[in-house]
């Protein structure tokens, strides 16, 4: 089979999906199915060389052994290089989906090997594919109310069957009783989860106003050593909350504090891609109410 990449917003659920559908199930914990998934550091050699030695065999229960690998421009070189002799010459019953988020950072030699395949966040598309997972209609609602805009993320529940509304009950139960610092350990470290993300990110933006300026400061810290991913998770954390929530969690703070500062929030995401100080932007966002 010629291995396929996906590209676009919606790359990484397509490829979650493509993978159920040839296996007939959930690939997270099928035995014919090997998923390499970039999430706190980037793919490496050794995890491709296992990949290569677990496809010598073939599958044990579908008609398909099925790998999917991303985001394809999270590999290092060596595992790159490595996985191309995979993707030259696949055996016949392996199915190889690569999904990338950023096409021009994938090596030529990948992408020269694969069948290029546009996937868009189409809401139907993302609502299908949960559905064959077996979600619940209030379920699949409020995992579609949870992504939003960010419909690429869907993945997070099509590698494997999730319980989101229990999750949620929970991760937002452990959530309450953090401290802000204790809050921004926590969203550093699920901040590939847009569930648990969102859980911690909206305890710890709803603690900002009244916080000690040095704790606020000491949560930021945190942020920032996480790297600036990270930071620019709580700054998209920090805009939705004060749009959609705020007005109703601060209604003393007021629409001429509230607006200025989602705005001044979503800006900054703008500047941190633009390689300014990722601290330092957090900083100035997390205090803005004290300004003056």
């Amino acid at each position: 089979m010629i291995p396929k990449l996906f590209v676009g917003p919606g790359a990484r659920p397509s490829a979650l999906a493509q993978a159920a559908l040839a296996l007939g199930g959930p690939p997270a914990e099928h035995p014919d199915a090997r998923l390499l998934l970039a999430e706190a550091s980037d793919v490496g050699i050794d995890q491709v060389r296992d990949l290569i030695l677990w496809a010598r065999y073939g599958p044990v229960r579908a008609p398909h052994k099925v790998a999917v690998v991303g985001p394809a421009e999270r590999l290092s070189r060596e595992a790159a290089n490595a996985l191309l002799k995979l993707l030259e010459d696949a055996p016949p019953y392996l199915e190889a989906l690569l999904f990338a988020e950023a096409l021009d950072r994938v090596l030529p030699t990948v992408r020269s090997r694969c069948a290029l395949l546009w996937s868009g966040p189409r809401l139907e598309e993302t609502e299908a594919a949960l559905r064959g997972m077996g979600y619940r209609d209030e379920e699949i609602a409020f995992i579609l109310d949870l992504l939003g805009d960010h419909a690429g993320e869907a993945g997070a529940f099509l590698a494997e069957r999730r319980d989101p509304l229990r999750e949620w009950r929970e991760a937002e139960a452990h959530a309450s009783g953090l401290t802000p610092v204790e809050a921004a350990r926590s969203f550093a470290s699920h901040v590939s989860d847009p569930l648990r993300r969102r859980a911690y990110g909206r305890h710890l933006a709803s603690a900002l106003p009244s916080a000690a300026a040095d704790v606020v400061l000491a949560a930021i810290e945190v942020l920032a050593k996480a790297g600036k991913e990270v930071v620019g998770a709580f700054l998209a954390e920090i805009a939705r909350f004060l749009v959609h929530e705020a007005p109703r969690t601060w209604p003393e703070l007021g629409r001429e504090v509230l607006l200025p500062w989602a705005r001044k929030a979503s800006l900054a995401r703008g500047e941190l891609e633009d390689n300014a100080n990722p601290r330092l932007l957090a900083e100035v966002v997390a205090l803005w109410p004290r300004r003056s």
